[in-house]
């Protein structure tokens, strides 16, 4: 994300990068402390629901409606994928047909679930709940699956664009930018 941001600055584009949970608002900072925590398993999805209505009409429709890009460390479809764990997909597809803002271009980054879990441990103070391997390995068939059934979800004329992650950080981010023409 990163990488693509400083990419889009190059080009002369003005460029909000947000993150979710959001950790400038309420719902992203207590959403964090459950994640953490593992706690209110069940009101995950619901949290994370709010914390992006909220995000998008904040913050990133204004930036749309300004002319600028906005890059998003993960979306709607992470939700739909994460909490199958507790939901059945198709109320978790419901609650988020209304959401204020669509994205034009979605990139899903596929990656051996071992190895995402590796780079995810690294972080520091990213030790969360559905860091498990085994849930990872559940949560790469179901992206997998979703990336067919996103159209709904995107802007009209929107793309879906799932880019092998494996490589370095230069490397994947040359597929992002391909995929997306830059």
């Amino acid at each position: 994300a990163d990488l693509l941001v400083s990419k889009l600055y190059e080009s002369g584009r003005t460029v909000l990068r947000v993150n979710e949970p959001d950790n400038d608002l309420p719902t992203g900072k207590l959403l964090r402390q459950m994640l953490k925590e593992g706690t209110y398993i069940e009101a995950h999805a619901a949290m994370f629901l709010a914390d992006r209505m909220a995000m998008l009409a904040e913050k990133v429709r204004p930036a749309l409606a300004a002319g600028h890009a906005v890059v998003s460390v993960r979306s709607w479809m992470s939700t739909l994928v994460y909490q199958q764990e507790n939901w059945p997909l198709d109320w978790l597809m419901d609650i988020h047909r209304q959401l204020p803002v669509r994205a034009s271009d979605l990139i899903v980054l596929d990656l051996d679930p071992a190895v995402a879990l590796q780079r995810a441990t690294r972080r520091p103070g990213h030790n969360e709940f559905y860091e498990k391997l085994e849930i990872q390995q559940r949560n790469r068939t179901r992206y997998l699956d979703l990336v067919t059934q996103a159209e709904p979800f995107l802007a009209d004329g929107g793309t879906m664009n799932l880019v092998n992650a494996f490589g370095t950080p230069d490397e994947v981010h040359a597929l992002v930018c391909g995929a997306l023409r830059l």
